[in-house]
């Protein structure tokens, strides 16, 4: 595009060869809002958002702008390329962002071309030359005797010039040239000196065509004594200072204004320290302790000393964290206790699952969810058998006092199993017995009270809580605790998930169904805190709900004895024992099944109402422990490992140590 006038020409050729896109979105400018590309954009289905004036920051285009000229005075900078071929430079830094994979949700782990266009693209034009390289290429127009290979360097792929491994090549005589006989410099090229001489004849024939280079105008420009002028001069020339070049810039035209950005300076004590500053990555920020006299506190904020810093060091290990803390107990007493002895404290008051049980002191009320409880007119069902009764207490929750005087609700199924008798006689108390949930099982454990008190062994744990720090149930919850601890830890874990999820599923475009054949599964959120206090979210699908498959669902996991041979084998031939956790590696595997979600509040706003399909295992499927297994069997025998016959979940192969011996 030489001019402005030409906006309508180059949105035909994005027309072209990309698509309609379903509005393009521009400032106020006259050329962008012409009636011409009105009518032109109207005709192929497609509209124009205008922006309001002075926010060029609501176009996320502008970041990219922007990102795309740093990028580009990067290469001219260290490519020695005189200013001239800038536009060369645009084009190929440009075929290389939309070929580049990011960790962005919306890409889903595709590339923006793929994303785009379906096309997954093609890099070898851009990976066997990188910008303004030197090479050969081929002049048939050269007569015999002379060498037909001619020195040049590359500006970048030549679209529309030949095939796709055509490439701009610029000539000693100053001009570009498409060719696609073209070659890098061997070794003993860049070595030789009749070479050096060479490519130095060219530099010196290019810079007298086209002017000099970045790295010589930025010498000259720095030898000059003002730098008022030195400054006026860089813009005049197109070229930024490198005060500038430490700074990134927005891009805006003539009539886009950049939105002015207050200076607020941090508090600093006297050695210019930041005061009082509570990182919001601090994961004992907000837990809930227990002192030796059982009063229950809550860990508020750091220690702080008379002139302003931290006391101690922080650190993500809880072993290693030496920061002081101030936990403030129901009575409002504020005592001062160090990391490791917070951490300390946790670990002992919860079972290995992390959940702490304390005593059950009294069952002080009931609810029930008319929703899912089953209603007494439905409490028989009829079989082959003849007629009996359901068997359920689904939809019913009890609220328990704990011997710590706390208060939570506790599903009636797990009260049935750690407090069988408490919860009969709470229910006899209450009259509410003749319920469908409490009908098939109270009258049975009232009568053998004695002996289930003796037999029963579990004890309800306290799930609401996990190594002190409350569990989430929602993805409104999580937000609504994140508000009110004032740190964002729930909120990231969601964040984290989700963009691992996002390639294991195809987001459809709104009101687009599945494809005929797909079967639609649920899913749901598990919060879970680690022992470092690291909060987890994990989507997993709601297998229990879909039919069993046809084939076999079984996925072999390694014995305990060949983990202890291979142990004792690594002892022997003084090998290293590596440890490694696969994380999200459950979605690498392809899924062997046609389902389908409807995205929640948990995958953005944006999505909501969404058709998903599932391309990739996800946690929680009946075949997905099978489908990844026979996935690492393909990718383990691809790097060359053999099975064990006799444990076809052990893999080998023969390798080299250090010092030459075989094992």
């Amino acid at each position: 595009m030489r001019t402005k006038k030409d906006v309508t020409l180059a949105v035909k050729q994005f027309e072209k060869e990309i698509g309609v896109p379903h509005a393009i979105v521009c400032d106020a400018a006259g050329e962008q809002t012409s009636i011409e590309l009105r009518r032109f954009l109207n005709s192929i289905g497609t509209t124009i958002r205008v922006l309001k004036q002075g926010t060029p920051w609501a176009n996320r285009a502008e970041l990219y702008v922007g990102l795309m000229k740093e990028a580009v005075r990067r290469d001219m900078r260290d490519s020695n390329c005189p200013f001239v071929f800038w536009d060369y430079c645009v084009e190929r830094r440009a075929r290389v962002n939309n070929l580049t994979a990011k960790d962005s949700f919306q890409l889903r782990g595709q590339t923006p071309q793929t994303e785009v266009t379906g096309d997954p693209g093609d890099i070898s034009n851009l990976c066997r030359f990188g910008w303004y390289e030197w090479c050969y290429a081929m002049n048939k127009n050269i007569a015999f005797p002379h060498n037909k290979e001619i020195l040049g360097r590359v500006l970048g792929p030549a679209t529309g010039m030949g095939n796709e491994m055509c490439q701009w090549v610029l000539q000693g005589n100053g001009t570009v040239i498409s060719r696609r006989t073209v070659r890098p410099l061997k070794t003993e090229e860049i070595h030789l000196p009749e070479e050096e001489q060479k490519r130095q004849l060219y530099d010196s024939l290019i810079e007298k065509k086209h002017g000099p280079s970045f790295i010589k105008l930025e010498k000259d420009l720095d030898s000059e004594e003002d730098g008022t002028t030195t400054n006026a001069h860089n813009m005049s020339n197109g070229v930024a200072s490198e005060e500038e070049e430490d700074h990134w810039e927005l891009y805006e035209d003539d009539e886009q204004f950049a939105r002015p950005m207050p200076d607020v300076e941090d508090q600093l004590d006297i050695h210019g320290h930041l005061i009082n500053q509570q990182p919001a990555y601090d994961l004992l920020l907000n837990l809930e302790i227990r002192n030796e006299s059982g009063e229950h506190g809550k860990v508020v904020q750091q220690i702080v000393s008379p002139d302003g810093r931290q006391m101690g060091s922080y650190d993500e290990n809880p072993a290693l964290n030496t920061i002081m803390y101030e936990v403030e107990f129901n009575d409002g007493a504020i005592k001062e206790y160090g990391a490791t002895t917070i951490a300390e404290n946790i670990l002992t008051q919860v079972d290995d699952d992390g959940f702490s049980s304390p005593m059950l002191k009294a069952i002080v009320d009931w609810r029930k969810d008319p929703k899912t409880a089953v209603r007494k007119k439905d409490q028989y069902v009829q079989s082959h058998s003849g007629r009996r009764q359901r068997k359920t207490t689904k939809g019913w929750e009890h609220k328990i006092l704990w011997s710590d005087d706390s208060h939570s609700w506790i599903d009636l199924k797990d009260m049935k199993e750690s407090n069988p008798v408490d919860v009969a006689e709470f229910a006899v108390a209450k009259k509410i017995d003749d319920e469908p949930a409490f009908k098939w099982w109270v009258p049975y454990t009232i009568r053998k009270r004695d002996v289930i008190i003796s037999a029963v062994k579990s004890r309800a744990r306290k799930t609401t809580d996990k190594y002190g720090a409350e569990l989430q149930t929602s993805v409104a919850h999580a937000k609504r605790l994140d508000a009110q601890n004032g740190n964002n830890l729930w909120i990231t874990a969601l964040q984290l998930e989700m963009t691992q999820l996002g390639v294991a599923i195809e987001l459809q475009d709104n009101g687009i169904q599945a494809p005929p054949g797909w079967s639609q599964i649920s899913g749901h959120l598990v919060w879970d805190v680690k022992i470092d206090f690291t909060r987890k979210a994990r989507w997993v699908l709601d297998g229990h709900k879909t039919p069993d498959p046809t084939c076999s669902q079984y996925a072999g996991v390694v014995l305990r004895e060949s983990v202890r041979i291979a142990f004792t084998y690594a002892a022997l031939n003084d090998l290293e024992v590596c440890m490694a956790d696969i994380r999200n590696a459950y979605l690498q595997a392809p899924s062997s099944q046609k389902d389908y979600i409807v995205c929640g509040p948990e995958f953005g706003l944006e999505n909501v109402g969404k058709v998903a399909l599932i391309h990739r295992a996800i946690y929680g499927g009946k075949t997905a422990g099978r489908v990844f297994r026979n996935h690492l069997r393909a990718c383990m025998r691809h790097l060359g490992f053999e099975s064990c016959p006799a444990d076809l979940d052990v893999w080998m192969r023969p390798a080299i140590k250090a010092d030459g011996q075989e094992y």
